[in-house]
């Protein structure tokens, strides 16, 4: 009896092996260039063209090929005749073509010259004479390591992966790659960066101290409104709406070849309507009556372009220029030296502080996740935590 039992079972067996190892033949004849065999209990499907190959790996034999068959039907251009120059071009000439050619017209001008940097200096030194379809993650990983050796920052590590990422990503999906090498490459990690917000004390005797003046509503609109520099030197009187106290945030202005221009945002989410305090609509208010005075001033010297912080004769005001009277007002108030973004710090973490939620500060400073609202500006907010353990006491008074 049980002798009948295994040998139906080894027939059986027997029957489904033939039945793969048929289907499997089938395969090579229906597809011509490609083939499935068995790896140990799954089933690899290879289709194979010059220097390029597409692989599948399932339970089944057909489910194998199914997959593959997908992968071929996603990389259209894989086995085309343009495709293999470039998956053979070096990957220096390659990257610095994709940054010209096409990332460029996608970026901020700022963050394109910072990529040609990265590019000229730190990967292409190392990277560069590759071609473009044997670069590994190996190699990637030693170019990090090169960076990291010459004293370079685990963020400028951080913006080179970045590039590439981005640059293999797009050679991945026009088919140029089978697999980007960069997924195996792990985010160099440095120290946290400690920010370092003004108090709420200090805040006030800034804005006590300047008030009135030309660099008051300036000070409203870093340490209140947490404006980034290039969107407050941007900043339009038609995007103030002093009635409802509100302020549009929409552009910025960058230097493009030595000049100012106005810039769209970092992301869609940059651009946002900023709710106005009573204070800083005043600041504003006060600020337009001094725009004016230094109109008649100037005289026929003025250049109107409606700027909220122009410089004497109506002109974008120089970053450098703004970032000077920023020094200049905390050492006369007798604060520490700190960062001009230090002040946008500080508007979140005062905003935290006072109970507003995450998404809400987020939103506030224009974030494309509240992650990094989260991560970056309120860590260091103690006054949350104070509330939440007079809460617990409250508790615990309760009970008795």
């Amino acid at each position: 009896m049980y002798a009948f039992l295994i040998e139906a079972v080894a027939v059986s067996q027997l029957h489904k092996q033939l039945v793969e190892t048929k289907d499997i033949e089938m395969a090579r004849k229906a597809n011509g260039q490609g083939h499935t065999y068995k790896v140990g209990n799954s089933y690899r499907t290879v289709i194979r063209k010059g220097d390029h190959c597409i692989t599948a790996m399932a339970a089944t034999a057909q489910e194998s090929r199914r997959l593959a068959k997908e992968k071929l039907e996603l990389k259209p251009n894989l086995f085309s005749k343009s495709s293999l120059p470039v998956a053979r071009m070096q990957f220096g000439e390659y990257l610095i073509n994709w940054l010209e050619d096409e990332h460029k017209h996608t970026i901020a001008h700022s963050t394109y010259k910072r990529y040609l940097a990265l590019a000229k200096f730190h990967i292409n030194p190392v990277l560069g004479e590759i071609e473009l379809q044997k670069l590994s993650s190996s190699d990637i990983t030693r170019m990090l390591a090169v960076m990291r050796e010459a004293g370079q920052s685990a963020r400028s590590q951080q913006q080179a992966r970045a590039l590439l990422s981005v640059a293999l990503r797009d050679a991945e999906y026009k088919g140029y790659i089978l697999v980007n090498p960069i997924t195996r490459v792990r985010n160099p990690q440095g120290k946290r960066l400690e920010i370092s917000p003004l108090t709420i004390e200090e805040v006030k005797r800034l804005l006590n101290t300047y008030s009135g003046t030309l660099l008051g509503a300036r000070l409203h609109i870093a340490l209140i409104c947490g404006l980034r520099q290039g969107e407050a030197l941007w900043l339009t009187w038609d995007a103030v709406n002093i009635e409802a106290r509100t302020i549009k945030v929409s552009r910025q202005v960058q230097f493009v070849n030595g000049e100012q221009v106005f810039t769209d945002l970092k992301t869609e989410k940059s651009s946002r309507l900023i709710a106005l305090t009573e204070e800083t609509t005043a600041a504003l208010r006060g600020h337009l009556s001094l725009i004016e005075q230094l109109k008649e001033r100037a005289g026929s010297s003025w250049v109107e372009n409606n700027l909220v912080f122009p410089d004497s004769f109506g002109n974008f005001r120089s970053p450098k220029t703004d970032y000077a009277e920023w020094k200049k007002a905390l050492k006369l108030c007798g604060i520490a030296p700190k960062r001009l973004h230090d002040a946008r710090h500080t508007a979140a973490t005062l905003m935290y502080s006072q109970g507003v939620g995450i998404e809400t500060i987020s939103r506030a400073l224009g974030h494309s996740t509240s992650a990094i609202t989260s991560k970056l500006y309120v860590h260091n907010s103690v006054e949350p935590q104070k509330v939440a353990a007079e809460v617990m006491n409250q508790l615990l008074i309760d009970r008795n």
